[in-house]
C-alpha cells in the first residue's frame, strides 16, 4: 500500500510540474533574454511586426497587478532600458506610479488605452530604423481614439518604443 501511494504521488508531481515549452513568459528577465537573441537583425516585415507586438506587450506589463518583480525606480529603469526610450519610460512611471520609501507603488487608476494584438491594427515599416503600429478603438471610458506606437532602432541597434501618441476622435453634435 505505501508503495502505491508513493508511486501515485510521484506520478502526480511529474504531471503537475510539466510546463509546455512554447509559453511566452513576459518578465523583466524574459524581455532581456528575448532581446539578447539577435532579434535586432530581423529585417523581414513579419519578423519586425512580431518584435513590435512583443515590445508593446512588454511595455504595458508593469501595470499588471500580479507583476511584483519590479519594486524600485532602478528596477523599472533597468526593465525599460531594453524596450523603450528612457524619457518615455519616465513619463509612464510618473503617470502610473508613486514612490514611497524607495518602492514604486501603482497609483490606483484605470489602465491607459493600449494595443491589443487580437484586434485589428496596422503595422508599417517606415524606414530601416523606424516602424509604427496604429490601432483604432472605441470604449466608454476612453471614447474613440487611435493609438500609435512609434519604434526606432537604438544606438545599440535594438528596436525600442520611441513614442506613444493618442489621436482622440471628436464627436460632433449630430453624432450625439
Amino acid at each position: 500500500m505505501p508503495t502505491q501511494i508513493i508511486t501515485n504521488m510521484l506520478a502526480a508531481s511529474l504531471l503537475f510540474s510539466f510546463i509546455p515549452m512554447d509559453i511566452k513568459v513576459h518578465s523583466p528577465q524574459a524581455v532581456h533574454l528575448e532581446h539578447s537573441k539577435g532579434m535586432e537583425n530581423i529585417n523581414d516585415e513579419k519578423g519586425l511586426e512580431e518584435i513590435a507586438i512583443g515590445l508593446a506587450d512588454d511595455f504595458i506589463l508593469p501595470l499588471n497587478p500580479a507583476n511584483d518583480d519590479l519594486k524600485t525606480k532602478e528596477d523599472f529603469i533597468n526593465y525599460y532600458r531594453n524596450i523603450s526610450d528612457l524619457d518615455l519610460a519616465g513619463e509612464f512611471l510618473n503617470t502610473f506610479f508613486i514612490e514611497k520609501n524607495g518602492v514604486l507603488e501603482h497609483i490606483p487608476t484605470e489602465p491607459p488605452l493600449w494595443f491589443d494584438s487580437k484586434l485589428p491594427y496596422e503595422f508599417r515599416q517606415i524606414s530601416e530604423t523606424e516602424m509604427i503600429i496604429s490601432q483604432y478603438s472605441s470604449t466608454d471610458l476612453h471614447g474613440s481614439a487611435t493609438l500609435t506606437i512609434f519604434y526606432k532602432k537604438s544606438a545599440e541597434n535594438r528596436w525600442v518604443i520611441n513614442d506613444v501618441q493618442y489621436g482622440m476622435e471628436q464627436e460632433t453634435l449630430n453624432e450625439v
